[in-house]
């Protein structure tokens, strides 16, 4: 093996020969990065790997094994760098001084011919004892400090700095010896497979190894890809993406600079009709493997209209990195990883708006001028939980909606009034407290700050009121696309009487009144009911009617009345129809079904308990509400034989 160390640390290099004897040096020409709002091991590692890339560049094609490395110092999450002078390395020791910190050496690894690499991370725990100042200035005075993370190296001092040391104390000189051995090794043994398929709706590649399925992490469908197996389920496994070695022919550069690790899109780098040609034999081999259905014709998806700025609708996270407020999305799971609900600090979010880029700067400062901590989800500690933005994609109305735990009421006037400084298009702006201890968004408690009590968005010429809580269609004008499908397969029932289940604030039953004598939702939550029936009025709809009553209460109810309707509308939760809601359902036998779901997999498993149950598959429709997401929504309907 041919090794290049990209550092010009005496100290690194002296540690490399403990199991190297031979490599040469060329140093990196890069600038550090310290992203205070970005987690301390990413930092890490990411400049790692710009100095492995950048000593790379310079050796293409050449057989090198190049190892880079980076460390940092963690107090109290606060990050200390090199310090610039002989102040800072003071201050910097201060805060060491009796007290446990971390040192973190993120390590790359690159075959610079091959495009194989692998990066980790060590992490080392310090304690200091308590030092005086007269310690600490002859300490500087030997003017080692400059480029010393902390502002120290730990093989200059003696116990008289250093109490306890919990790790590879060769982590904290600079290079951790051990786990870079066990990764030179793993880096000479990867494997390799070609990725043929893909698990929606998460974002895993498959790919084979001895006729055993491997799900690795960001691969896609024509990739071969470099890797290891990081954990083995028996029956299939989970590898490790150690660089792609053929890339697909369907990959893109992906727009958004957040990409890949800010736990939403997870298909911004695949050709879009490749993503739908994905989604739709994910489609077919669901209903097939899980409902036994079998398609006679390929079904048509409908592509979003838009693919970026699409989404009405996001709750964004509030969360901390080394002291720092953040403003993102959650961390994605993994099952390779330890879920921490760790929120990735993104700075724009293109498959929503760019009035991200001026709401996050006014948030985070409003919060971090009040000294309000975030909420965790783990710790259930922390005041501060999300900023929910909605907007009228056709209205170009905003409304802005802050979640808070309760009591906290510094003057939020003052962050609305600073919002609508920035963003005059805001009509609405809530406060809600929440003191719940799960992380969803709850609207415990209301206050209306700024403006209307809701925004508008038109469809088709149609005005929809919404407010904080109100279920709509997160993507508006494939939502659009969705419902003209319904209406197209309603006309061809021609009902006299429609129901519709699950109705949220009634666009549905709204546009069907205008095809049907009597049209009536249902819903158990008792906002939207107040909401379709608000918007059956500013819309002059005289012939529906709404119901605060869950789905499987009415079905018993028409049931035992033997009320009659030729239609039934179904649009569901991601869970489905629940046992006792299909019990009824099939006992009141309406004729005609147009299901609406957003998971195939449980829409899959209804239809064939419709479909054993005297009903036909007469037309199916895709919808790609979602786009660069793993998501779709699907429109079917149903007759009875």
């Amino acid at each position: 093996m041919k090794v290049l160390l990209a550092s010009q640390s005496e100290r690194r290099r002296q540690l490399l020969k403990k199991i190297v004897p031979e490599f040469i040096i060329d140093a990196p020409c890069v600038e550090e990065i310290l992203d205070e709002r970005t987690p301390a091991e990413q930092i890490a590692m990411m400049n790692a790997e710009r100095k492995a890339k950048n000593v790379a560049s310079k050796h293409a094609g050449e057989d090198y094994t190049i190892i880079a490395a980076d460390t940092i110092v963690v107090v109290n999450d606060k990050i200390l760098g090199k310090p610039a002078d002989k102040n800072t390395a003071y201050e910097y020791l201060k805060i060491l001084s009796g007290s446990w910190h971390r040192v973190i050496t993120g390590v790359c690894l690159m075959k610079v011919n091959e495009n194989k690499m692998i990066i980790d991370f060590d992490t080392t725990f310090v304690k200091f004892r308590n030092l005086s100042d007269e310690q600490i200035k002859t300490f500087l005075e030997k003017e080692t400090f400059h480029d010393k993370a902390g502002a120290y190296a730990v093989q200059e001092l003696d116990d008289a700095f250093v109490e306890k040391i919990k790790g590879s104390y060769d982590n904290v000189v600079g290079l951790p010896v051990e786990k870079l051995k066990n990764l030179l090794n793993l880096l000479e043994n990867l494997d390799i497979t070609e990725i043929y398929d893909i698990a929606l709706p998460n974002i895993w590649g498959i790919g084979k190894k001895n006729e055993k399925i491997i799900f690795i992490d960001h691969a896609v469908p024509g990739d071969t890809v470099w890797f290891y197996v990081a954990k083995d389920k028996g029956s299939f496994a989970y590898g490790v993406n150690c660089g792609i070695k053929k890339y697909s022919e369907f990959r893109v550069n992906p727009e958004c600079p957040h990409f890949g690790r800010c736990g939403g899109c997870s298909f911004q780098n695949l050709n879009y009709k490749f993503q739908i040609e994905l989604k739709k034999k994910y489609v077919i081999e669901t209903l097939a493997r899980i409902g036994k259905i079998k398609l006679e014709n390929e079904i048509p998806v409908i592509e979003s209209p838009l693919i970026f700025n699409y989404r009405n609708k996001m709750e964004y996270a509030f969360g901390s990195h080394n002291g720092k407020i953040v403003l993102g999305l959650r961390e994605r799971q993994n099952p390779l990883k330890r879920y921490r609900g760790s929120v990735n600090n993104i700075e724009k979010c293109l498959i929503f708006s760019d009035i991200v880029e001026k709401l996050f700067p006014v948030s985070i400062r409003y919060v971090e001028e009040n000294s309000f901590t975030p909420y965790n989800p783990f710790t259930k500690n922390g005041l501060v939980r999300h900023l929910v933005i909605r907007r009228g994609i056709n209205t170009a109305e905003f409304m802005v909606i802050f979640v808070t735990k309760s009591g906290i009421n510094r003057n939020i006037e003052k962050l609305a009034e600073s919002m609508v400084g920035v963003v005059p298009e805001i009509k609405s702006f809530w406060w809600v407290e929440n003191d719940q201890i799960s992380d969803v968004v709850n609207y415990q408690q209301k206050h209306l700050i700024y403006g209307n009590q809701f925004i508008e968005e038109t469809l088709f010429d149609y005005r929809f009121r919404i407010y904080p809580e109100t279920f709509f269609q997160p993507n508006t004008k494939a939502a659009e696309k969705l419902y003209g499908v319904i209406v197209s397969m309603a006309q061809e029932v021609q009902p006299e009487s429609v129901l519709g289940l699950f109705c949220g604030s009634g666009p549905i039953e709204i546009l069907l009144s205008r095809i049907s004598h009597n049209v009536t939702g249902v819903d158990n939550n008792p906002s939207n009911i107040v909401v379709a029936k608000e918007n059956c009025d500013i819309n002059n709809i005289t012939n529906c009617v709404f119901h605060c009553i869950s789905a499987e209460q009415f079905l018993k109810n028409v049931r035992d009345r033997q009320h009659k309707y030729d239609l039934l509308v179904v649009d569901p939760p991601r869970g489905g129809l629940t046992n006792k809601a299909m019990f009824h359902l099939l006992r009141v036998k309406i004729p005609k079904i147009i299901y609406v779901s957003c998971n195939v997999s449980t829409l899959a498993r209804d239809l064939s308990i419709l479909m054993d149950n005297g009903y036909q598959l007469k037309k199916f429709t895709a919808i790609d509400m979602f786009p660069h997401t793993g998501h779709i929504e699907s429109c079917c309907l149903l007759e009875m034989k």
